[in-house]
């Protein structure tokens, strides 16, 4: 009797030490960046920057739309070395992002403010604006890069779109943008022929946003009207109902002219403009949930800004595609640099 008493009472001295312990760990201070429950905290990320180019075949240009398609990057209007400051309807291609070659032109009209979009193993050119500023209506697309077809003319009730974004989703294209009573519409189609109107309500009107698929949801970035520029971020799970996401902190300044890229899970806002060339931004911001946003606080590769440049995730990094700076003078040159972005 005395050793199962004697035994029960070592037992018990064994599990208040225990408990006593566990005590005081919990009590302990988080101590070299290791919080409570051991979970390491989220080492800030590194980006190298590589220019991979600074004036190619292609040379200087802006305000470009682009894919990556068959194995090659194709790159749609905008203005150009050759194009004397008007928009042009040149198609140029490169199976390395650095050296290209001049595929086509006059195909269509020359444009800017437009999409090109890949869906149904096709490349799909998507509304703009001429240079007589007049809105296009039309929709093209291509198998080849070289031979396009006219699939539809948008009519004057579905407005034809310019500056507005496209996105593939649920087999569907949507294109999104400005419309009826000052707010933005979306448009909807299974074969780029016929389009149907999802909503003429889904938030307030807004041009030269950017729109992207992440995480089984369409988002819509930042853009401007009338003079406002805006840093909001709508989302929709079905194109019809849209709501506003609340960020937990830090956001990037309103902007538009700026570009929006999926890469490695996150989803990356570059550069943009505010209002006057002054406020354009250089910056670099990234998420994994549309609320959480984090800036990247190291050197960057220019100190100038950057917009209507173009963005695309390739080759596991995040490339940059020619733009206009804008600088302290007042002015905005365009570039022909080509850069690289590796994310460490």
């Amino acid at each position: 009797m005395k050793t199962i008493k004697s035994l029960l009472l070592v037992f018990i001295t064994i599990i208040t030490i225990s408990c006593d312990k566990e005590l005081i760990i919990d009590s302990l201070p988080e101590e070299k960046g290791i919080p409570k429950g051991g979970e390491l905290p989220e080492l800030p990320l590194s980006l190298t920057f590589t220019v991979q180019t600074e004036e190619d075949q292609m040379g200087e240009f802006a305000k470009n739309a682009m894919v990556e398609f068959n194995g090659k990057i194709w790159s749609i209007g905008g203005i150009n070395d050759y194009s004397s400051g008007n928009v042009s309807s040149d198609v140029w291609s490169s199976e390395n992002g650095i050296h290209w070659v001049s595929v086509t032109h006059n195909q269509f009209s020359e444009r800017e403010g437009h999409t090109l979009t890949v869906f149904d193993d096709k490349m799909w050119l998507i509304g703009g604006i001429d240079n007589s500023g007049s809105h296009i209506g039309e929709i093209h697309y291509s198998t080849d890069g070289e031979t396009w077809t006219l699939a539809t003319t948008l009519s004057s009730t579905l407005l034809a779109p310019a500056y507005h974004s496209t996105v593939v989703f649920n087999n569907k294209l949507y294109v999104i943008r400005d419309g009826f009573d000052n707010h933005t519409i979306v448009l909807s189609s299974t074969d780029g022929v016929t389009w149907n109107l999802e909503t003429d309500h889904a938030f307030s009107n807004r041009e030269n946003f950017k729109a992207v698929v992440f995480e089984n949801a369409i988002y819509a970035i930042g853009g401007t009207h009338l003079g406002t520029s805006f840093n909001e971020i709508w989302r929709s799970s079905d194109g019809i109902e849209w709501s506003l996401i609340t960020p937990t902190g830090d956001i990037f300044s309103p902007r538009y002219a700026h570009t929006t890229t999926v890469h490695n899970g996150k989803v990356w806002v570059v550069g943009g403009i505010t209002g006057s060339f002054s406020e354009s931004h250089i910056d670099f911001w990234h998420t994994e949930n549309m609320e959480d946003w984090t800036a990247y606080d190291g050197t960057l590769p220019t100190t100038e800004g950057l917009i209507h440049h173009a963005a695309l995730s390739y080759n596991d990094e995040l490339w940059l595609f020619g733009g206009l700076q804008p600088n302290s003078a007042g002015l905005a040159p365009i570039t022909g640099s080509i850069r690289s972005v590796r994310v460490d």
